[in-house]
């Protein structure tokens, strides 16, 4: 309704004229076409304001969604960043509690699944490894060895680093298996060589238990050494016998007890070249004599007579010893015969049999003369002559 700007009375939209004083309403249709502008004016603008308060709209309810999901996800990351922490700390059943919270979010996620897997395998293996243990602890060792290949496989073909602390379980039960089986087979092995090989067998592992056997495998090859030393030193081998020192100096270097065999076995052997030397001299002395005396004094005479037959003739016999220390030969009496006052009246000599004679083989000569006068004679041994071989 429009108002008479005369006296104030309302009157009807769009009358030019008031009813109620007949003046004319001026600025009517002014005011009217004014307020139709205006109308219009206003009812432009919303075409325009309404996609911008919707796009305001979206544009919030995005950032207020983006802001959370970001942080769904922020959490979420460093869920998994604690649960790898935990799993290569050893902790595996913190890391699969905290890996199934961070499923349970973002189960789209197959990085959290995999992991969340890879976890659940390590405990399962290290489980296993548990029962190893046991296994070794009971000697049962084919069976935890044969176990712990499997597990050690299994590790390879998981390729995850998650799994890393198990490796290293794994090695520490494969060298406790490796050292019980050495210790189990000591007693067995009988030679240096053999127990150098399980030396080099345990070579690396810096278990305890391997000290301990590595010790008792060193005094095993010091006892052997010694008593085949001893052996070898009472037959004077003895640079077998050092030989043989020096072997088991190579794994026991500095080893007080064979280092003390050896310096024994060094003056035993001194000694005895020594002695060797001096028998060595003796002995050529003794011979230098031999020969002498097999060259000039090798027969003994045992017997030397002479004797008349029935019919007048006379017989030389005599009997010589070899005293010699080597075979002589074609030896040869020589001898003179004297009548009975002392006088020669023959001079003769006589081959002796056998021909060779032994060191102290006896040999025989003997001459029958036909020509001599009655009378009494007697024999004399003048001189001997031999050969030796």
């Amino acid at each position: 309704m429009n108002v008479c700007p005369h006296c104030k009375k309302e009157v009807s939209e769009g009358s030019r004229y008031c009813s109620q004083c007949g003046q004319p309403i001026k600025g009517t249709e002014e005011h009217h076409i004014h307020k139709e502008k205006s109308g219009k004016k206003s009812k432009r603008w919303w075409p325009v304001i309404v996609p911008v308060i919707t796009l305001i709209i979206m544009t919030i309810t995005f950032f207020v969604v983006y802001t959370h999901q970001k942080n769904v996800n922020e959490e979420v990351l460093n869920m998994k960043k604690q649960a790898e922490e935990s799993a290569l700390s050893g902790n595996y059943e913190k890391a699969e509690k905290i890996l199934v919270q961070a499923v349970d979010r973002r189960p789209e996620f197959q990085v959290l699944q995999s992991e969340l897997n890879a976890v659940q395998t390590a405990l399962f293996l290290s489980e296993e490894l548990d029962d190893v243990e046991k296994q070794i602890k009971e000697n049962q060792l084919k069976t935890a060895e044969s176990e712990l290949k499997k597990i050690q496989n299994q590790i390879q073909e998981q390729k995850s680093r998650l799994l890393v602390t198990l490796t290293p379980e794994a090695n520490h039960l494969e060298s406790r298996i490796t050292v019980m089986k050495v210790n189990d087979e000591i007693s067995r092995l009988s030679t240096v060589d053999e127990l150098a090989g399980k030396l080099n067998t345990l070579s690396g592992l810096n278990l305890e238990e391997a000290s301990k056997v590595r010790k008792k495998i060193n005094e095993k090859i010091i006892t052997l050494s010694t008593k085949k030393a001893e052996d070898a030193l009472a037959q004077k081998q003895y640079s077998e016998a050092i030989a043989i020192v020096d072997q088991a100096l190579q794994y026991v270097s500095n080893d007080e007890k064979l280092m003390q065999l050896k310096e024994r076995i060094k003056q035993e052997q001194t000694a005895f070249e020594q002695e060797q030397r001096k028998r060595l001299e003796k002995a050529m002395e003794q011979a230098a004599e031999d020969e002498l005396k097999n060259k000039t004094d090798a027969l003994e005479v045992v017997e030397a007579k002479l004797t008349k037959d029935e019919y007048g003739d006379i017989k030389v016999t005599g009997k010589v010893k070899s005293v010699a220390t080597q075979i002589i030969s074609t030896i040869t009496a020589k001898y003179d015969i004297l009548n009975e006052k002392g006088k020669v009246v023959k001079s003769e000599e006589a081959k002796v049999y056998p021909i060779y004679l032994n060191p102290g083989d006896v040999g025989t000569f003997e001459k029958v003369y036909y020509e001599l006068d009655d009378g009494e004679y007697s024999v004399k041994i003048t001189e001997m002559e031999w050969l030796v071989e």
